[in-house]
């Protein structure tokens, strides 16, 4: 029998929220907080890509922002920190669900 090549997919979703590190927030008015009143940019350790190194067989996602590519910063380390385009996107697609959660629950209580 001949040996064929396993490929692994995995969803975006897969990705971390940049604040609480989970998939799914547990509390989304929480993490939009923290998403929207703070800066963030680019993870040093995987420049953004969100994917581990090489040489990580533990997880495929990086190890320091658990795939968002992003990472808080101080307002003094921004000002060399930028935040690329598929990051940037993750982050507006993470507040763009944040928001939509919180205005649906909000909705529910009212």
């Amino acid at each position: 029998m001949t040996a064929s090549a396993v490929v692994v997919r995995r969803s975006v979703l897969g990705r971390a929220c940049p604040a609480c590190e989970e998939t799914r927030c547990v509390d989304p008015a929480e993490c939009l907080y923290f998403l929207t009143s703070r800066p963030w940019a680019d993870c040093s350790e995987c420049a953004g890509s969100g994917w581990a190194g090489e040489d990580d067989c533990l997880s495929m996602f990086c190890w320091a922002c658990n795939g968002s590519g992003l990472v808080e910063h101080t307002a003094r380390s921004i000002v060399h920190a930028t935040v690329s385009a598929r990051p940037h996107a993750r982050l507006l697609a993470h507040i763009e669900r944040l928001t939509a959660e919180v205005s649906d629950s909000v909705a529910v209580a009212a």
